[in-house]
């Protein structure tokens, strides 16, 4: 939809054009943290395999799949700046992108407007009398945050499966089938399935499969990396694959979670669902405590990094680069520009100091919460890297922070404010 544009148009178009972009595959590898030139090869040779394009799937009929019904669980905060009639809102893609999705595993989309002061209510209306799916809308009576968001949305999905997906995003067509199908190909024992997730741009790195989504409390390390496919997979595919005939690659077990997955229902209410105490604005690292909570109930986590099933993270809001093999005449591009508009007040976005003090102050909390050694370790090594050589980099991030006293004051509060979180107050 372009501004004055009919708005009755079919929400197919936004998913079209994305998925343009991955038939195409004319991508520069430029992202030195992509690994050796060898893995570059790889990947993109493996990325150029039909069976890895999102158009492969359009050939099967995915309505005849027996797959769990799915609740999309969506909370979203000032991500609709413009009237419904402009194509200028991200909530609007992500629901379009949603609307958009093959195969009939989606059942509801559950939308959790935490106070919104914009047209929120404007947009989900119209999404509300043209979709084909219910969408149900909630509203905070005040800014409550992601995570008590997220539980409302919960106890009010009718399904036993449930997706987590962010308010900028959008996605794969084939994202909540792929998600549905490789859940419901493990057993009971694994609680949740990431999603693959690219920042601001339509394809995986190459990394290696050690490195993603790692949670060692005792050694203090917490990764994420889902924009990555494993290395040695692209080494031969065919072996890792779960079902040749879709070819759809097979998923493997990871210890963490970040913002895009899909949950089993009865377990993510077992184990308590997302904190609602955490003390930083932003709920950074709000789906680890997740993780390690499935962890202690003795529930298990996969990853499928399958680019079939996709979502960009359009990080709306945070200043900063965009991925140079975006098509410079792509819808998407158009997307991401948009987004790159430094904007506060609107998700969890805040600025660049409260950010660093969130990233600081939640991982310290989460791992000195079970292990107050690899904390200790956690402290130093950040005093070093972002208070001493500044050389801390986080993803969606717009710069860094110059004044050495600003990053010493930044550190030592969250060190402080995570002593009393851990130390049990709250």
């Amino acid at each position: 939809m372009r501004k004055g544009a009919d708005i009755s148009v079919k929400p197919a178009n936004l998913a079209d054009f994305i998925e343009s972009l991955l038939k195409k595959r004319e991508f520069s590898f430029l992202n030195g943290k992509m690994g050796s030139q060898r893995n570059k090869n790889l990947l993109s040779e493996m990325l150029n395999k039909r069976i890895m394009q999102s158009s492969y799937l359009d050939s099967f009929n995915l309505d005849l799949q027996k797959l769990p019904k799915v609740s999309a669980i969506i909370p979203t905060f000032n991500r609709c700046p413009h009237p419904v009639s402009e194509d200028s809102n991200p909530l609007a893609w992500a629901i379009e992108s949603l609307l958009a999705q093959r195969g009939n595993s989606l059942d509801e989309i559950i939308l959790i407007d935490d106070d919104s002061v914009d047209y929120t209510p404007e947009v989900v209306d119209h999404f509300q009398r043209i979709s084909r799916i219910p969408i149900v809308y909630l509203k905070n009576p005040e800014n409550r945050g992601s995570s008590i968001s997220r539980n409302l949305g919960v106890e009010e999905s009718r399904n036993d499966h449930v997706l987590f997906l962010d308010d900028d995003c959008v996605f794969s067509r084939h994202m909540v089938f792929g998600a549905s199908y490789t859940l419901g190909s493990l057993d009971d024992s694994v609680a949740a399935l990431h999603l693959p997730v690219y920042h601001r741009k339509t394809i995986p790195d190459s990394v290696d499969l050690d490195k993603i989504g790692v949670l060692d409390l005792d050694k203090g390390i917490v990764t994420s990396n889902y924009g990555g496919f494993p290395v040695q997979f692209t080494e031969d595919l065919e072996s890792n694959l779960l079902d040749s005939e879709l070819g759809v690659v097979r998923p493997f077990e990871v210890g963490n979670l970040g913002g895009i997955f899909l949950a089993r229902k009865e377990a993510f209410q077992e184990v308590g669902g997302f904190p609602e105490t955490l003390t930083w604005k932003n709920g950074y690292r709000e789906e680890t405590d997740v993780a390690i909570k499935f962890a202690d109930a003795g529930y298990r986590i996969f990853f499928t990094p399958d680019p079939k099933f996709y979502c960009v993270h359009l990080k709306y809001g945070a200043s900063g680069e965009r991925d140079q093999c975006l098509n410079e005449e792509s819808g998407l591009k158009r997307l991401v520009d948009e987004s790159g508009i430094r904007r506060e007040e609107t998700g969890n976005r805040v600025d660049t100091k409260e950010w660093f003090f969130s990233y600081l102050i939640s991982t310290y909390v989460m791992v000195g919460r079970k292990n107050p050694v690899a904390a200790a370790r956690y402290r130093s090594q950040m005093e070093r890297e972002f208070v001493i050589d500044n050389s801390l980099r986080v993803t969606g991030v717009g710069g860094k922070i110059d004044e050495l006293n600003d990053r010493r004051r930044i550190f030592e509060n969250a060190m402080s404010e995570g002593d009393r979180v851990i130390g049990g107050g709250v």
